[in-house]
């Protein structure tokens, strides 16, 4: 699998981590990630792209990154969007399929009337200028979710041969089996985005994961500090007290007299109560 990144990105890692040159990775490409994952910039880790996102769940450090980037709230893991990357599962968790559009489609009729040509906003061609990239902004999310939807099939039908499915043979299948949908979405929208985080966490999400998996957080991985710090108190040898016993032995020492002292005063053998 080493040879699936090219020469010359593994001649630019190997010098970066100054191992000895060659024309494959030491190790497949997953060990050698989970090796090296911290010692690489993001622009080597790009070739790593080749590892599915799944199978990169493997590696701790990666999986911690994606949970540290959810507590950021980024707007892909909203119920808005991610219904448009899972309608299916959406629809399936009883979701509106005819929720309103996307912010994507007002932000486009809006970018029309505020920045579009200064001065004109409220202008009538403007306006119309903006519903019409509303209207192709919305054609554009509604041939997405189409194409997602054949993905989620694709999905349910994993490891099975199929083909394509054309836009009427979709409308058939989902006239037949739409699932109902709930009363109180708002409780949907939170069983959904909880359901996006997982499927995010777990690799599974059609999103980019490049830019997550292979850029260190803003802050830092707080449990590799942690991690780090407690293999420096682990490894760091005793001090030694100004009498010269080695710090923590006179405390033991005093412990193990008060135990023999107690075991004095309460004799051997068993209790009389």
């Amino acid at each position: 699998m080493s040879q699936d990144i090219p020469e010359e990105d593994v001649s630019r890692i190997l010098f970066h981590l100054q191992l000895p040159p060659s024309d494959f990775l030491p190790l497949p490409p997953l060990q050698f990630l989970r090796a090296y994952l911290h010692l690489l910039p993001p622009s080597l880790l790009e070739p790593f792209a080749i590892i599915p996102p799944k199978t990169r769940t493997l590696i701790p450090s990666i999986k911690r990154r994606r949970l540290i980037h959810s507590t950021t709230h980024p707007s892909f893991l909203t119920a808005s969007q991610g219904r448009l990357r899972w309608p299916l599962l959406w629809e399936r968790m009883g979701g509106d399929p005819f929720a309103p559009i996307s912010e994507s489609a007002e932000e486009e009729a809006a970018w029309a009337e505020s920045s579009f040509m200064k001065g004109t906003a409220g202008n009538q061609q403007v306006r119309k200028l903006g519903g019409f990239l509303r209207l192709m902004e919305e054609e554009r999310e509604a041939e997405d979710v189409r194409a997602a939807k054949r993905m989620e099939r694709r999905l349910d039908q994993e490891g099975e041969e199929f083909e394509e499915e054309s836009d009427e043979e979709e409308e058939r299948f989902g006239a037949n089996q739409r699932p109902q949908m709930a009363e109180d979405q708002q409780e949907v929208e939170l069983a959904f985005e909880k359901r996006l985080l997982e499927l995010f966490l777990d690799g599974l999400d059609t999103i980019d994961y490049s830019p997550i998996d292979f850029v260190d957080p803003p802050g830092g991985d707080p449990i590799a500090q942690r991690d780090a710090e407690d293999r420096y108190f682990d490894d760091e040898e005793p001090s030694q007290t100004p009498n010269g016993t080695t710090q923590g032995e006179g405390l033991r020492g005093r412990e193990m007299m008060v135990d023999e002292d107690k075991t004095a005063q309460n004799g051997q053998g068993d209790y009389d109560y």
